[in-house]
This record gives structure tokens, C-alpha cells and sequence, in this order.
């Protein structure tokens, strides 16, 4: 949340109710192509004369409320807090000091103003003392409402030139275009900005919701990776004959241990790998699992269901090669260490039997290196590993 949604966010509902009833009328009457640029009209609000006396706090009110009215009315769907903040406060500001007697009495509420009452002449040395005495307080107010002042009588100077031109009180000719411009230049650039803010928010709005659901879809697609995953290593590291805490640690290093589930009755009394010779064949029993799967099977339901009907229909099962050597076949598929990870599955070390993904200029490690690395435990190996990696990769 930006510091301005905070300051509006009390009083967001409200404000909204305000002025979705002119997004209404506008979404309804102006052109498409010409609603982002009512920012313009505001330019002209303050010599129009349809605001009325400006000047004070309730000039303040009136312009920034006609500001957030033309940005809102450009673009309809823009919610209170999403209108240019800034912006409004500086069309507030002008309104602000925009009064015919603004200067004259910001000055007068300075220390020297309120000493010499109106008076134009000399200050007597007492006087001239007590203003030389005063504190840094005193004198950073008194700073601020004679800049105040100077600002004031450059607005209503820019005011009075443009009010004149547009009655024809001034001659149309080179010197007079100039000082319209002049005049014109702040408030035309302040317009600018909010005119490009309602073209640009629309787009904004539309990237955002697309990479929300990029997103969205991104998360949903790694959670089913994830589960994959999560599954064939609890298949394997079961059928290689691995304790449930050890494929428990397993799945964590993996940042996967929300997926592991309790084995069923089946895979606790043998799977796949470690039922007697012969076996199930590798593409066989992957191709069922897939099936399964678009079926509405879960992956560990599909696995568990593949064996069922694999194993009715031979007295031994096993998935070849594993006993007779040979690479495991995940059906065309391969484990994905393209952000680094542990291996937990494969017949045996150096057995050079499991299928994986690997990019330029990444580095593998030995299982005897992981060992070490954790005293003679590879889990403990593999999480020192995952934190040298990560710390590296933070430094990269």
C-alpha cells in the first residue's frame, strides 16, 4: 500500500460513491477516445469562473475535487485510490492560493506584517529588534507564508492574463500568444500527466490480471510437478526398501514434504521393484499410469491402480533392468534438477541409471562428496549441499 492509500483509505468508500455516479455518465456519453483527456478541462476551471470564490481551504476543496472528478470521469473503472494523489493536492494548492486577497494576507500574518498593521514605511529599532530576535520556528513560518505569498501572486497573475485574453482585453498578436502560453505551461503539463495516467492505468489493469493469471497458472502447474514428483520418489525409495522417516527427510530437502502421504496397504507389502524375477515392463506400466491419469486418478492413485492390474495378470513382477542393470524408465520423462536437487532414487551409486535434466555450466557432485559433506549421512550431506547452493546463488 502506497503512502497516499493510506491517507485516502479511511475515507475510500465514501470518495467512491462520489464519483461512480460521473464514471457512469461518462462511461455513457463520451467517445472513448476522448475521455482520458478531460484532464484539460481542468485547466480552465479556476478563470472560468465556475467554481466560484477561490482562495483558502475551501479553494483548496473545490479544485482538488474537480481534479479527482476529470481523472475519475477518464477512466471509469479507476477506483479513489487509484486517481493521481499528487495531482489533486497540486490543483488544491492553486486553489488554494489562488484568492484575490490570499497575498495580501499571507503577509499580513508574518510577524512583520502583523508589526506594521498596513503600514509601508520604515520599522522603528525596537520593531526591527523583535524581528531580528525572533525564534527559527518563527522565522520558517514566516518564510513559508511569504513563498506562499509569491506563489499566490504568480497564480493570479496567470489568471488575471488568461482571463483578459479570453475577453479580448489584450491585442492578438505574437506577445500575447506568448504570455498565454506562459501563463497556460504549468497547468497544461500538470494535465499532461494525469491524461497519460488514464491511458496508462487501463493498460495496467489488463497486465495485471494477465500475470495474475500467468500466475496462477504457473503455481498450478508446479503444484502438479511437485506432486509428481513427490509421488515417484515415494514409489521408488519404498520399493528400494527405504524407512519412512528416511523418505520423509528425502521429500523435505526437497521443499516437497507437504506431499508425502502414509504408503497403502500394497505398497507397504512390495511394489513394483523388489517383487520376484521377471517383472513389469517399464513402458507398460508408465503408459498405464499416464491413462489413469486422464481418467481422473490422482498420481498415487494411478500408481497404486496400475500395479493392481499389471500384477493380477503375472505371477512375478519387478520393472526390468533394475535387477539386470540398466537406466530407470519414467516413460520419456526425467527427473527435474534444472534448480539443483538431491537424487534419491536409482538402483545404486555410480549405477549411472537415472534419467535427468542438466544445463551448461552446472555442476554435479558425487555421491561419495554428498557423504562427506554430512559426516556419513547423505540426507544430512544433501541439506548442506542445498545450503551452500542457496547461498551462492544469493551472492550470484
Amino acid at each position: 500500500m502506497g503512502f497516499f492509500s493510506k491517507i485516502t483509505k479511511p475515507f475510500k468508500k465514501a470518495a467512491n460513491k462520489v464519483i461512480k455516479p460521473f464514471q457512469k455518465l461518462s462511461d455513457k456519453l463520451i467517445p472513448n477516445e476522448l475521455r482520458p483527456l478531460l484532464p484539460y478541462a481542468s485547466m480552465f476551471l479556476p478563470m472560468s469562473g465556475i467554481m466560484g470564490g477561490l482562495g483558502g481551504p475551501m479553494g483548496f476543496a473545490k479544485m482538488y475535487g474537480a481534479n479527482m472528478l476529470t481523472q475519475a470521469m477518464g477512466d471509469p473503472e479507476a477506483d479513489f485510490e487509484d486517481l493521481n494523489q499528487i495531482s489533486g493536492i497540486l490543483s488544491g494548492l492553486q486553489g488554494g492560493l489562488s484568492g484575490k486577497n490570499t497575498a495580501s494576507n499571507l503577509r499580513g500574518s508574518t510577524t512583520e506584517g502583523v508589526m506594521r498593521g498596513g503600514y509601508e514605511g520604515p520599522l522603528t529599532a525596537n520593531q526591527a529588534q523583535t524581528l531580528a530576535d525572533r525564534s527559527l520556528l518563527t522565522k520558517a513560518s514566516d518564510l513559508g507564508k511569504n513563498i506562499s505569498a509569491v506563489g499566490s501572486d504568480y497564480l493570479t497573475g496567470n489568471m488575471d492574463t488568461l482571463r483578459d485574453i479570453g475577453a479580448g482585453r489584450m491585442p492578438l498578436n505574437l506577445e500575447t500568444a506568448k504570455a498565454g502560453l506562459k501563463a497556460i505551461g504549468p497547468e497544461f503539463a500538470k494535465a499532461t500527466g494525469d491524461v497519460a495516467v488514464n491511458y496508462a492505468r487501463p493498460m495496467m489493469r489488463e497486465f495485471e490480471k494477465a500475470d495474475a493469471a500467468e500466475r496462477e497458472e504457473y503455481e498450478t502447474n508446479m503444484d502438479d510437478r511437485n506432486r509428481e514428483q513427490a509421488d515417484m520418489t515415494m514409489l521408488f525409495m519404498r520399493q528400494a526398501g527405504h524407512d519412512e522417516q528416511t523418505i520423509e527427510d528425502t521429500l523435505a530437502l526437497d521443499g516437497l514434504e507437504s506431499y508425502y502421504s502414509a504408503p497403502t496397504q500394497s505398497a507397504a507389502q512390495g511394489g513394483i521393484i523388489g517383487l520376484k524375477g521377471g517383472g513389469i515392463p517399464d513402458d507398460e506400466f508408465m503408459e498405464l499410469v499416464s491413462k489413469l491419469r486422464e481418467d481422473g486418478f490422482s498420481q498415487e492413485e494411478a500408481i497404486e491402480e496400475a500395479i493392481r492390474q499389471l500384477s493380477e495378470n503375472m505371477a512375478q513382477g519387478g520393472i526390468i533392468g533394475l535387477k539386470e542393470g540398466g537406466m530407470l524408465n519414467f516413460g520419456g520423462r526425467e527427473m527435474d534438477l534444472r534448480t539443483g536437487g538431491f537424487v534419491p532414487i536409482g538402483k545404486k551409486e555410480r549405477a549411472d541409471d537415472v534419467p535427468a535434466r542438466l544445463s551448461k555450466n552446472e555442476f554435479v557432485m558425487t555421491a561419495d562428496a554428498v557423504r562427506a559433506a554430512g559426516g556419513g549421512s547423505v540426507n544430512k550431506g544433501a541439506q548442506r549441499m542445498y545450503d551452500v547452493m542457496n547461498k551462492l546463488e544469493a551472492r550470484a
